[in-house]
């Protein structure tokens, strides 16, 4: 993997990023595993794949979803089923209809916002970005609750409370990447009576042996977490602000820490359909309808991001359907998803293979680094 060695050096060596730490697994062995730069430029820590902590951002959110089909797989529900059961504030949800004149008027749904359509980002439930007249809507209601001093709510309280705000289009409508995998965090903690971080801490990190993965990271080893770093502010860092102590909310949708070699132990998991070293997380057809294209082709003309061309949508999953359309020498099948922060997991069944790669941008910047990682790794194959 002399290819993939060069690529992410180059990535680090000619400025672009701090440092970076990758694992490519391939029948169960590790093909290659390596980290450049600096976890923190300032203190001359290096890069260490098996030791530096990062925040994975939304990669948390396929460990969510693993953690809610466990209770799918005990027939604690249904996917159709109604989010409102679990969580009241989504019963009688509004839309936030937008006219050609970038005004917008609040009107009934047609239906009701179902638990599939948050596993596939199609419930117009938003983040609170400006994109949308509901986004734009959810963040003048976020800076009212904290104008008023209230505090920080829990998972439950939190999903509850953006159910009563008004979603971005009628539900299933679309895809549009948003807030849905946290309110199945919520609905996580209503069936199991536990948080989300102690149910994931329970059912999936310590089965898997995944030490260094949680919500927040104890004192002791806050050394180890590497910086943020603004790419486009000649490599700035962004202050450190990490929690010691489990949060209020603790977001199933991009509030995780972990490292190289806890999330490489996830990913072969899921490699395995659901089983490692003899412990079974999912069941082998739980995987299968995870890692399978779930969207319309009316609900695919909502996700135009780049690093979606070529892709379907599984449940919280990317899903390889055109590797020509992606531009990519990868696989069909191949599936996993990324981060805020430039992180990036794949599962390819047809390889065999897992890859983790996780790094520290601001902004991202998927699509300038991503397809170049994987060009040199399917390159590398045998």
């Amino acid at each position: 993997m002399e290819l993939v060695r060069s690529t992410l050096n180059r990535f680090v060596s000619s400025g672009q990023i701090a440092g970076c730490a990758v694992r490519i697994m391939q029948n169960d062995e590790v093909r290659y595993e390596g980290s450049f730069g600096y976890a923190d430029i300032e203190s001359k820590v290096p890069m260490r794949s098996g030791d530096t902590i990062f925040p994975i951002a939304s990669m948390s959110k396929v460990i969510t979803v693993a953690g809610i089909m466990q209770l799918y797989e005990q027939g604690l529900f249904k996917m159709w089923d109604p989010v409102s059961e679990y969580l009241p504030g989504f019963k009688s949800p509004k839309v936030a209809q937008e006219k050609p004149d970038g005004s917008y008027e609040i009107v009934d749904a047609k239906g009701e916002v179902t638990l599939r359509q948050l596993f596939t980002m199609t419930s117009g439930v938003p983040y609170p970005w400006a994109d949308t007249a509901a986004g734009r809507i959810r963040i003048e209601k976020e800076k009212e609750y904290e104008a008023s001093g209230k505090p920080v709510p829990g998972n439950v309280e939190f999903s509850n409370l953006v159910g009563r705000l008004p979603l971005a289009f009628e539900p299933g409508e679309r895809w549009m990447y948003g807030f849905s995998i946290d309110v199945l965090g919520a609905v996580i903690e209503v069936l199991s009576g536990k948080t989300l971080g102690e149910y994931l801490k329970e059912n999936i990190f310590d089965p898997l042996s995944m030490e260094d993965t949680g919500f927040f990271v104890p004192a002791e080893k806050h050394d180890r977490i590497a910086t943020l770093y603004h790419i486009q502010e000649n490599l700035k860092p962004k202050e450190r602000d990490f929690p010691s102590f489990a949060p209020a909310f603790e977001s199933g949708g991009g509030g995780l820490f972990s490292t190289v070699h806890d999330y490489s132990r996830f990913a072969q998991m899921l490699l395995h359909k659901g089983t490692l070293d003899g412990v079974r997380i999912l069941g082998r057809k739980t995987v299968d309808l995870i890692s399978t294209d779930h969207l319309t082709p009316g609900q695919r003309k909502g996700d135009s991001w780049d690093t979606q061309r070529g892709y379907g949508y599984g449940l919280g999953v990317r899903v390889m359907t055109n590797p020509e359309l992606a531009g990519s020498n990868g696989s069909v099948g191949e599936w996993g998803w990324d981060g805020a922060f430039g992180n990036w997991f794949c599962v390819d069944p047809k390889e065999n293979l897992t890859c983790v790669y996780l790094t520290t941008n601001l902004p991202g910047d998927h699509y300038r680094f991503i397809p170049k990682l994987m060009a040199s790794m399917y390159a590398s194959l045998d």
